[in-house]
C-alpha cells in the first residue's frame, strides 16, 4: 500500500506540471473586421442574357472595398456592409455581413482566389439559421 501511495505521488509531481504547462491551440480561424487585402479591387466577367433579337451582353461582377462589396449583374445590386472575413484555406474565404439595400438579413459570401480570377458564391440565412447556396454555382470572374 505505501509502495502504491509513494507511485501516485511521484507520477503526480512529474505529471501535473507538464499538463498545466500545455500551450494552449490557437484558433486559426478568427474572424477579421473588412475584407482581405489581396481581393479588393474589380473583378467582372461579360455575359450574353437573352436569346434571339432580345439577347445582349451584361457585365457580371463584384466590388470588393475595405468595408464591405458590391455584386451586380441584370438586376438589383447585392451590397454586404458590416463585413467579416475568415481564411478558410490557402486560396478560400468566407466573408459574412448584413445585406445593405433590400433585407437586412445575414448572409455569407465564399471566395476562392486564384491569380487573376476569383470564384465568388452568395449564402443566405435560412429561418433554421442555415446557410444555402444561391443559384446554381459561382462564376470565374476575372479582375479588371
Amino acid at each position: 500500500m505505501k509502495k502504491l501511495l509513494v507511485m501516485a505521488a511521484v507520477s503526480l509531481s512529474i505529471g501535473l506540471p507538464l499538463a498545466l504547462n500545455a500551450p494552449a491551440t490557437a484558433h486559426a480561424a478568427k474572424w477579421h473586421q473588412g475584407t482581405p487585402k489581396v481581393l479588393r479591387g474589380t473583378w467582372e466577367r461579360r455575359v450574353t442574357v437573352g436569346k434571339g433579337k432580345s439577347q445582349f451582353k451584361a457585365t457580371d461582377g463584384v466590388k470588393i472595398i475595405k468595408k464591405g462589396l458590391n455584386a451586380y449583374y441584370v438586376g438589383d445590386p447585392f451590397v454586404l456592409g458590416k463585413i467579416k472575413y475568415q481564411k478558410a484555406s490557402k486560396h478560400i474565404y468566407v466573408l459574412k455581413g448584413i445585406e445593405m439595400i433590400n433585407s437586412l438579413k445575414p448572409y455569407k459570401v465564399r471566395v476562392q482566389q486564384v491569380g487573376k480570377r476569383l470564384k465568388y458564391v452568395e449564402y443566405y440565412q435560412t429561418k433554421t439559421g442555415q446557410f444555402d447556396k444561391m443559384g446554381k454555382m459561382g462564376a470565374w470572374l476575372s479582375k479588371k
